[in-house]
């Protein structure tokens, strides 16, 4: 893995969970409020990393919010607008990432709120998220990356597909070609788009693009109804977009498609809200 996705992700410190909070629950008077949208983001995927050595403790302080803590942190996915919350962990050789997929009325808006609120519960989250993620996310602003939606699809019923997160770095200056590339995605070539990823059991993909000064990456989130699966039929299959796709795909990528879907192919799901 490249230090472009280092680099990029270093600065992705955004919501990877209250990780294990230690704050009583609001009172009404402390709640924060997430501002009126003006142009909603809806869903986003982002990957955060997580500090060396941390991958225990992280994993842990999730275990904590899905079990005894599960009431506050449903709680304050409530309060900031956070209708689902999916967290993947993935493993590279330059360290592990947290990958998460949020929905609600405006995504953006809940990640202000969540920075600026001086809540209990939130003023601990951000303490820990410092140190599971070495970010200080109370910056607000600074450390929150430029995430805009590339591409999406869906292909009929996703009741009952299972959830999957991938990144992949990008070359650097591929973000511009994946602007261009989103634009025949979305445009002449969806039909066959949305063929290609039915065929292989993705019911859903929504992939982001993350740029930044530093680097760029895409991550990719889908619903399917065997991740595993459709992963490995993605590498090798013979669609004729398929094989489009990624002939474009590895001129934007710094590394092989083959090695990115095996690095991908250890994703473990870790969390998901609500339960």
């Amino acid at each position: 893995m490249t230090h472009s996705l280092i680099l990029l992700a270093a600065i992705a410190a955004l919501p990877a969970c209250h990780d294990g909070l230690h704050g009583s629950r609001p009172t009404p008077e402390a709640v924060t409020t997430v501002p009126a949208p003006k142009e909603p983001m809806t869903e986003i995927a982002i990957a955060v990393p997580i500090a060396p050595g941390k991958t225990a403790a992280w994993r842990s302080a999730l275990d904590q919010l899905l079990g005894p803590r599960y009431a506050e942190y449903e709680s304050s996915r409530q309060r900031f607008g956070l209708t689902s919350q999916t967290t993947f962990l993935q493993k590279t050789p330059m360290g592990d990432f947290a990958l998460i997929h949020l929905t609600g009325p405006d995504v953006h808006a809940s990640f202000h709120a969540m920075s600026s609120s001086r809540e209990t519960w939130d003023v601990k989250w951000r303490e820990l998220t410092l140190d599971l993620h070495g970010m200080d996310f109370a910056q607000g602003e600074r450390v929150l990356p430029k995430v805009v939606p590339a591409f999406s699809m869906e292909a009929g019923e996703t009741a009952g597909a299972k959830p999957f997160m991938f990144l992949a770095p990008l070359a650097p200056g591929a973000a511009d070609r994946i602007r261009a590339l989103a634009g025949d995605v979305m445009g002449p070539r969806q039909a066959d788009y949305v063929h290609a990823r039915a065929a292989i059991g993705v019911r859903r993909e929504a992939v982001f693009l993350e740029s930044t000064s530093m680097g760029d990456a895409i991550v990719v989130y889908w619903l399917a109804d065997d991740p595993a699966a459709s992963l490995k039929q993605l590498g090798s299959s013979t669609d004729p977009f398929d094989r489009w796709l990624r002939g474009e795909v590895e001129k934007l990528h710094p590394i092989p498609v083959d090695a990115i879907t095996r690095i991908a192919s250890g994703n473990t799901l870790i969390a998901q809200y609500p339960k």
